[in-house]
């Protein structure tokens, strides 16, 4: 048992801990030391629920050029390399084939999609669904003043994005 004094020290790790477990990341697509946001592109790798998951799919981004986009549900964007690049994600979305034969049916009809884009330097891309026969997902670019509070999700709200 720890002495009473070492009690406080022990609470404060713990905690802290705990609270760097439920924090945002970014992921960075690219080896080597981290450079200025005005050489990389940055792509939020999720959509926020602007109806309801019955009517709407979210989507989370899986992959980007082959590689594990991050720890899916923490990592909030990415920042790439201008460039061509391969995108895959997945869809969130509830069906009613979804309550009769759970995640078999997601599976065959939630199948993650894959796409590609090209990003510049200094642009903010944003995931987005078309509503169309195929279901195509796209990045929308919203330029270069894109609000960074908007690419995390515990402040998106608040900035009225």
């Amino acid at each position: 048992m720890l002495p009473k004094s070492g009690r406080p020290r022990v609470l404060t790790v713990a905690l802290l801990a705990l609270l760097a477990g439920c924090a945002e990341i970014s992921y960075q697509g690219y080896s080597g030391t981290p450079r200025p946001d005005s050489e990389l592109a940055i792509v939020r790798l999720w959509t926020p629920t602007t109806t309801n998951v019955f009517s709407s799919p979210g989507l989370l981004m899986k992959e980007i050029d082959g590689h594990a986009a991050g720890e899916v549900g923490r990592t909030s964007h990415a920042y790439l390399l201008p460039g061509d690049h391969e995108f895959q994600v997945g869809f969130i979305q509830v069906r009613a084939y979804n309550l009769l034969c759970g995640a078999l049916c997601d599976a065959i009809f939630n199948k993650p999609r894959t796409f590609k884009a090209t990003v510049e330097a200094g642009h903010t891309y944003l995931l987005k669904y078309v509503d169309d026969e195929k279901g195509t997902v796209v990045l929308e670019d919203k330029g270069t003043k894109y609000d960074p509070r908007c690419l995390k999700a515990r402040e998106f709200r608040e900035a009225k994005c």
